[in-house]
């Protein structure tokens, strides 16, 4: 997946679920979806045509995912197991929380050793922390869309009283 070294000491995860019904489902959950925010820190870069937003890397070698060479050697998960009292059985779901603090335990990490000012969003690949360095400001610019609703001959301009920007 990484086109660069990249040394995982240890990760531990929690989580807020409420009531625990299964501790091991919970845990592969918990570090599965990790892994998966792993991997968007660090190298599942997607790109869309700007045009007309569609995938241009659609195929699993433009975009891998993490496998078991990518992840830490050593990774545990917790609960917070506070009751829900909004439910009967006082459980939370699980999904998507974990792959959020995957991402951002990575992302922190490299911000805390590479300066605050090297990247402004994921992935975080060498050609974007090497571009940075050398030019002595991120090499990115934030990430926003590439869609305009606004195309010569739509009525947009009328719906939204928005100016074409090329104008």
């Amino acid at each position: 997946m990484l086109n660069w070294p990249v040394s995982h000491f240890g990760f531990l995860a929690y989580a807020d679920v409420g009531t625990v019904l299964h501790p091991k489902a919970l845990g592969g959950q918990i570090l599965g979806r990790s892994i998966l925010g792993i991997g968007h820190a660090l190298g599942q870069k997607w790109v869309y045509d700007q045009q007309y937003g569609l995938p241009v890397a659609k195929r699993f070698h433009h975009t891998k995912p993490p496998t078991i060479l990518d992840i830490p050697d050593k990774m545990a998960w917790a609960a917070v197991e506070l009751p829900d009292p909004e439910t009967p059985i006082g459980a939370r779901g699980i999904g998507e929380p974990p792959v959020g603090g995957g991402c951002a335990a990575i992302l922190n990490a490299l911000s805390d050793a590479l300066g605050d000012e090297i990247f402004r969003r994921a992935p975080v690949t060498s050609d974007v922390i090497l571009a940075s360095l050398e030019a002595g400001r991120p090499s990115q610019h934030p990430l926003r869309s590439n869609i305009n609703p606004l195309r010569e001959g739509s009525n947009a301009e009328a719906v939204t009283g928005m100016a074409r920007p090329w104008r």
